[in-house]
C-alpha cells in the first residue's frame, strides 16, 4: 500500500508541522484550515502560493499535487517572509515530507494500518491516562466534568483461521493483498473513536476507548459475520476462498486482578494484550465459532484434564487465565448441561433435553503456568465420577456449597502423615463442626511466597517446607490450633477461643522466624469472630480479604481483617466497576471505624455517582469537620453543590481549596467555568490562565479558554486553544466537539467537521449537546437520515 497524506493526518501530525515550520518560520499563533474553496488570493498563475492578509501569512499545504489544507501563521516577520517566498513551498513540501516519513514509522506498509510499536504506545499511554481514577482514596475526585480519563478500554485481536493454508496455496502476494482487504472491511466496522493495528503476521488489533463489555460483544459478533461474508478471488485461476477468524478480546481495567495494577504501565498494557491473546486462543480452538472475552474462560472456560490420585485433578486452567489458588468450581457432566440430547426411547432415538445437573465442587490447589491442579471438595453422587472433558464454571467466593451450605462428606481422612495437615475439604468439615459450640475465635491463613535460591539450595522443596512451617506451628502455639491444607503455598489454622490481639505477637514471631531460618517471605491474615454483622461462616471469606490485603503491604506482611481491608477490598471492586458492592464494603469499613477517612471519602464518590448528592455532601461535611485541610474533601463538597445548583456555595468552597494550596488546578478551573457563566469572562480568563501555569491544569486550561475566546466571537483564537488542547489529549471530547463546531461555523471542508463531530460522541455519548452539534452537521452535509438518528440519540 503506496502511503500517502490526507487532512487527518495534518490534524494528527499538527506538533511535527509545527515545531518543523517554526525552525524555518518564526510565529506567534498559529491554526490550521480545511476550506471548501481555496482562497483567490492564494492563486498565482494557476498555482497556489503562499499569502498574506492583514496581519498573517496563508501557507498552502500541498502534497504530491494534492492540496490538503492551509497554514495560517500570525505575527511573522514581513522582512523574513519576503526574503523566503521564493523558497517556502520547498520548506512547506519538505515539512510534509518529513510528516509522512513520521507515518511511515507507525504505519504498516501492507494494511495501512498502525503497526505493532505505534499500538503498544497507544496503549501505555491509555493506561497512564485511567490508573490514577483506578484507585479511589483520600486524594479521589467526584469531578467528571473536568479530568479527561477514559474509564475502561478493549483490546480486541482478530486472526483469520488458516490463513498460511492461503499463503501456501496461492501465494504471499496475494495473501498480502487479502490480508490488506481484510484490514480495510475491519476498520470500515468499527465505532469512529477505535485505532487498528497489524500486530505480527496475521494478527490484526483494535483499540477501543470507553467500550463496554455489552458493546464488545456486539462489535465482535458484527465483525465476524462481516469477515464471513468475504470473498476474495484469485486473478490467475478465478479460484474464489471465503475467510472465518478467531476473536478475542480483553478489557482494562475490569480483566486486571489484585497485585497486577502494581505494574508500570508498560506491563499493563502487554499484559491487557496478553489476556487478549488468551481470549483470541480459545476462539481458535473453537475454530471460530464463537468470540470469546478473557473474561468468559475462567468463568465457563475450564475443562478436567486428567484425574489423578487422593481426589486430585488436572484442570486447563493456569496463571495464563488468572487462576488463583482457592479459586472454585462446580463439575457439569458432558451429558447432563441442559443442552439438546439425543435420548434413546423403544429402540430409536428422539430429541429431547436432559437436565443440567453438576458433579460437585472443586478448589484449585497449585496453579502453574497453563494448568492446575484441583481438589474435589465433596461429590453430588459419590458413584458418578469426575471425566477427563467435564465442564467447569467459576463459583463467586461466598457461594462454594461446601462452605455454605456445610455439606459434611461422609468420611473425613486422617491428617497428612507428612505435613500434619487435613485436606482442605476435611478442614471445612471438622470447622463446621467446631464453630458450633464456639462463641469466638480466631483464622489465620500463612501463604508461602516462592521459595529463594538459599532455600532451594538447601534442598528443601515445597513439601518439606510446609512441614517445616507446622513444627514451628505446632511448637509456638499451644494448644495447637486446627490446621489444614488451603492450597499447595497457604495455609489455613483455627484458633477455637481466641482472638487477633493475643495471636498477633507470636505469629510475627513466626513469621520473622521463617524468614531468618527457612530464608523465604510469608504473608499472614487473622479474621475474629465476632466481627460487626458478619456469621461465622463468613470469618473464611474475611481471612481470604485480610491475606490479600497483607499480601500489599511491607514485611512482615501481616493483616487482620479490619476497616483497612475492608477499604482495600472495595477499592478493588471499585476499580472492576462494581459500584454497588464496594459500597457496601465502604460502609462497612466506616462501620468497623468511623474515622478513616479513606472510606468515607471513597464512599461518599459512591454515592454521587450513583446521584444520591445529599449523603454525599454529608459524608464530605465529616470529613472536612475532622480534617480541616483535607483539600480533596471541600473540591468534593463544592462539586456536590455546584451539581445542586448551589453556585454561590460552590464558589466558596473552591476558594477555600486555594487558600489550602493556591495552585489547585481544579479549583481554578471551577471558579473560572462559574465566572464564565455570570459573563465576567475577564476574571474567567485569569482563572483558567492561572490553572494553565499548574502541571495538573496545563492539558486542560486550553480546552476552557477556547470556550471562552468562542463565547467573545474570537473565533481565531478559539481555534489556536483548542490546536493547543488536542496536542495535549487528542481524545479531548469536548475539545473535538467545539473545533467541530467552529469548523461548520467558518465553511471549512464538512467531513473534518464530520469526523471531529463523530469522535466527540463516540468518546461521550452521555452529552446530548454532542449529538444536537453532530445534527447541524449531518444537516450541512445533506445527511438527513443520518440527521434525524442523531436528533433521536440527544433527545433519549
Amino acid at each position: 500500500m503506496k502511503p500517502s497524506l490526507d487532512k487527518s493526518d495534518l490534524i494528527l501530525f499538527e506538533s511535527v508541522l509545527r515545531d518543523s515550520l517554526q525552525a524555518v518560520i518564526s510565529f506567534s499563533a498559529y491554526s490550521l484550515y480545511f476550506p471548501q474553496d481555496i482562497p483567490s488570493i492564494m492563486y498565482q498563475d494557476q498555482e497556489i502560493v503562499p499569502a498574506v492578509e492583514k496581519d498573517r501569512i496563508l501557507l498552502p499545504l500541498v502534497h504530491d499535487g494534492r492540496f490538503l489544507g492551509i497554514f495560517m501563521a500570525r505575527g511573522t516577520d514581513r522582512d523574513r517572509m519576503h526574503a523566503l517566498s521564493s523558497n517556502l513551498p520547498g520548506i512547506i513540501s519538505l515539512c510534509l515530507d518529513k510528516i509522512l516519513l513520521q507515518k511511515q514509522c507507525i504505519t504498516d506498509s501492507i494494511t495501512g494500518l498502525y503497526n505493532q510499536e505505534k499500538f503498544q504506545q497507544i496503549l501505555e499511554k491509555a493506561v497512564e491516562d485511567i490508573q490514577a481514577s483506578l484507585t479511589l482514596g483520600p486524594a479521589a475526585s467526584m469531578d467528571s466534568g473536568l479530568d479527561r480519563y477514559s474509564a475502561t478500554f478493549c483490546v480486541m485481536l482478530i486472526n483469520p483461521d488458516r490463513f498460511k493454508r492461503i499463503n501456501e496455496t496461492f501465494g504471499y502476494t496475494f495473501g498480502n493483498q487479502v490480508l490488506s482487504e481484510l484490514a480495510e472491511h475491519i476498520r470500515k466496522e468499527l465505532p469512529e473513536q477505535a485505532v487498528s493495528a497489524r500486530l505480527c503476521n496475521d494478527t490484526l488489533a483494535v483499540f477501543w476507548p470507553q467500550a463496554p463489555a455489552a458493546r464488545c460483544r456486539e462489535l465482535a459478533g458484527n465483525l465476524r459475520s462481516r469477515i464471513s461474508s468475504l470473498v476474495f478471488e484469485f486473478p490467475v485461476s478465478g479460484e474464489k476462498i471465503s475467510l472465518s477468524a478467531g476473536i478475542g478480546w480483553s478489557l482494562f481495567p475490569q480483566d486486571v486482578k489484585g497485585p497486577q495494577f502494581q505494574r508500570s504501565s508498560f506491563e499493563l498494557a502487554r499484559l491487557v494484550c496478553r489476556k487478549a491473546e488468551e481470549a483470541l486462543k480459545v476462539s481458535k480452538e473453537n475454530h471460530g465459532s464463537k468470540a470469546f472475552a478473557f473474561s468468559q474462560i475462567l468463568q465457563h472456560g475450564g475443562v478436567i484434564l486428567e484425574v489423578l490420585p487422593l481426589n486430585r485433578l488436572v484442570i486447563n486452567l493456569g496463571k495464563n487465565m488468572d487462576a488463583i489458588e482457592g479459586q472454585k468450581f462446580l463439575v457439569w457432566s458432558q451429558k447432563f448441561n441442559g443442552q439438546s440430547q439425543s435420548i434413546k426411547k423403544a429402540g430409536h432415538y428422539t430429541s429431547g433435553t436432559y437436565p443440567a445437573i453438576h458433579k460437585g465442587e472443586i478448589a484449585i490447589q497449585e496453579v502453574q503456568e497453563e494448568v492446575s491442579i484441583a481438589e474435589i471438595l465433596y461429590l453430588n453422587d459419590p458413584a458418578w465420577k469426575i471425566e477427563p472433558g467435564d465442564k467447569l464454571s467459576l463459583l463467586a467466593e461466598k457461594e462454594s456449597l461446601l462452605e455454605k451450605q456445610d455439606i459434611l462428606p461422609r468420611d473425613i481422612q486422617p491428617r497428612d502423615l507428612f505435613t500434619g495437615l487435613y485436606s482442605y475439604r476435611d478442614f471445612l468439615s471438622l470447622w463446621t463442626r467446631a464453630r458450633i459450640q464456639d462463641e469466638s475465635f480466631c483464622m489465620a491463613m500463612l501463604k508461602l511466597e516462592y521459595p529463594g535460591r538459599d532455600t532451594q539450595s538447601k534442598g528443601i522443596d515445597g513439601e518439606n517446607l510446609v512441614q517445616e512451617i507446622i513444627r514451628l506451628v505446632d511448637r509456638i502455639f499451644d494448644p495447637q490450633p486446627l490446621s489444614g491444607r488451603y492450597s499447595s503455598t497457604c495455609m489455613v489454622f483455627y484458633f477455637s477461643g481466641q482472638n487477633s490481639s493475643s495471636l498477633k505477637e507470636p505469629w510475627l514471631n513466626l513469621l520473622e522466624e521463617i524468614k531468618s531460618s527457612l530464608h523465604i517471605q510469608a504473608s499472614l491474615a487473622l479474621a475474629d469472630f465476632p466481627c460487626l454483622s458478619y456469621s461465622k461462616t463468613d470469618t473464611l471469606e474475611n481471612c481470604r480479604k485480610a491475606l490479600e490485603h497483607a499480601r500489599l503491604t511491607t514485611p512482615p506482611r501481616m493483616a487482620c481483617f479490619d476497616s483497612l481491608t475492608l477499604t482495600v477490598s472495595a477499592d478493588s471492586l471499585f476499580s472492576q466497576g462494581d459500584t454497588f458492592a464496594a459500597l457496601e464494603e465502604y460502609k462497612q469499613a466506616l462501620a468497623a471505624d468511623e474515622n478513616n477517612l479513606l472510606a468515607r471519602n471513597s464512599l461518599a464518590i459512591c454515592y454521587a455517582r450513583l446521584g444520591r448528592l445529599e449523603l454525599a455532601g454529608q459524608h464530605f461535611k465529616e470529613i472536612t469537620a475532622r480534617d480541616s485541610e483535607n483539600l480533596m474533601a471541600w473540591y468534593n463538597l463544592g462539586c456536590v453543590c455546584l451539581k445542586q445548583g448551589d453556585s454561590q456555595e460552590a464558589a466558596g468552597l473552591f476558594e477555600r481549596c486555594l487558600e489550602i494550596d493556591s495552585s489547585h488546578a481544579y479549583s481554578l478551573l471551577r471558579l473560572g467555568q462559574l465566572a464564565e457563566n455570570s459573563e465576567e469572562f475577564e476574571k474567567a480568563a485569569r482563572c483558567y490562565q492561572d490553572a494553565g501555569q499548574t502541571r495538573d491544569g496545563a492539558g486542560l486550561a486550553p480546552r476552557h479558554l477556547a470556550r471562552l475566546a468562542w463565547k467573545q466571537d474570537q473565533k481565531e483564537q478559539s481555534r489556536e486553544f483548542l490546536h493547543q488542547a488536542l496536542l495535549q489529549d487528542p481524545r479531548d471530547a469536548f475539545s473535538l466537539n467545539l473545533m467541530a463546531r467552529i469548523y461548520l461555523d467558518s465553511g471549512d471542508d464538512p467531513e473534518i467537521a464530520e469526523s471531529l463531530a463523530r469522535q466527540s460522541v463516540a468518546l461521550r455519548p452521555d452529552v446530548s449537546e454532542f449529538w444536537l452539534d453532530l445534527a447541524d452537521i449531518l444537516r450541512a452535509g445533506n445527511k438527513s437520515g443520518q440527521e434525524a438518528q442523531a436528533r433521536a440519540r440527544a433527545s433519549g
